[in-house]
């Protein structure tokens, strides 16, 4: 006899750990139901890559991300890949931060 009582014990604590699980669960995903994002819409900065050697010397530059990926799968091991974002108004162009070196990214998307 007592052993059956252990086992409804346990079993009894089982479901009512399942039951707090189910219900935790439930709670957050109601929460995670109303959290939302709102994406900013699309920059109007200009992005600018350049490929430059070992130097820093720019090998190309343009505003097109996969001719500079070919360009840089064409260079030298030691050449990177740059990108920069630029704000421009109607006469001038203005850089927006840092230039970032992306080298790093780009070949290990390569493998």
């Amino acid at each position: 006899m007592p052993c059956t009582l252990g086992k409804r014990r346990v079993q009894t604590m089982t479901n009512y750990i399942a039951q707090q699980v189910a219900d935790m669960k439930r709670k957050l995903e109601k929460e995670a139901s109303n959290i939302y994002t709102i994406h900013p819409r699309k920059s109007e900065l200009i992005l600018l890559y350049e490929v430059v050697d070992e130097s820093g010397r720019a090998e190309w530059g343009g505003a097109n991300a996969e001719h500079a990926i070919q360009w840089l799968s064409l260079a030298p091991r030691e050449a990177r890949i740059l990108v920069s974002a630029w704000d421009s108004d109607e006469e001038d162009a203005h850089l927006v931060g840092q230039t970032i070196d992306i080298t790093e990214i780009v070949r290990a998307a390569s493998l």
